[in-house]
């Protein structure tokens, strides 16, 4: 009798409840493909899955988050027009508001802060902080993480600094041989100009 064994793709858990974070925070360990944060191959391109650590504390109305997502990226190079893999490393940090402002804060551990009270979460968010808003009761992390990947996107990838990129007559990688195209002499656009002032001034 032959069985039929099943692949079972693990799914990433970006997706929690308030109650799930306790009083002392929550460290989340995951590895999070591209379809789960809902990339596109001409927005971001991971090798693979990437993975995800961070850490969710409550504090007062918000939950903050912070972590990083690690994993080879494909980029495209903006002289050779290659494809290439580079290991990325993607820190984020993050606020969710909570809806239910009776959420209780983690405790306070030193002195000080038990005589003054509850710090505020206002001042507990940094101003680069991205504020996002709690889904019910819930926290979902997946479009913060995806517009994180997006970010961190550089403007011109370049697969290695030495790029020589395309011959713009023949389209030869110059990186893999060298070609005998002779290039035109871009013109000053000032040329004519001068031309015209020599002439008027001999």
């Amino acid at each position: 009798m032959s069985m039929c064994l099943t692949e079972v793709l693990t799914v990433a858990k970006l997706s929690l409840q308030l109650t799930e974070i306790p009083d002392e925070g929550l460290e989340l360990f995951e590895e999070v493909q591209a379809e789960e944060l809902g990339l596109l191959p001409e927005e971001a391109l991971p090798r693979g899955p990437l993975s995800l650590s961070a850490n969710l504390v409550k504090v007062g109305a918000h939950v903050h988050v912070e972590g990083v997502l690690e994993g080879p990226m494909v980029w495209e190079c903006v002289r050779c027009l290659k494809e290439f893999d580079k290991p990325t490393e993607i820190p984020f940090t993050a606020e969710y508001q909570v809806p239910d402002p009776t959420v209780r804060t983690r405790e306070r551990t030193t002195k000080d802060r038990r005589q003054d009270g509850a710090e505020s979460s206002s001042e507990m968010m940094d101003q680069d902080d991205e504020l996002y808003i709690c889904s019910g009761d819930r926290v979902e992390l997946a479009e913060m993480l995806r517009e994180h990947v997006i970010l961190s996107t550089p403007m011109q990838p370049l697969c290695h600094e030495q790029c020589r990129g395309l011959c713009p007559v023949c389209g030869g990688d110059r990186n893999e041989q060298a070609c005998s195209c002779v290039q035109e002499t871009q013109k000053n656009p000032f040329a004519i100009l001068q031309e015209r002032w020599k002439k008027s001034n001999s």
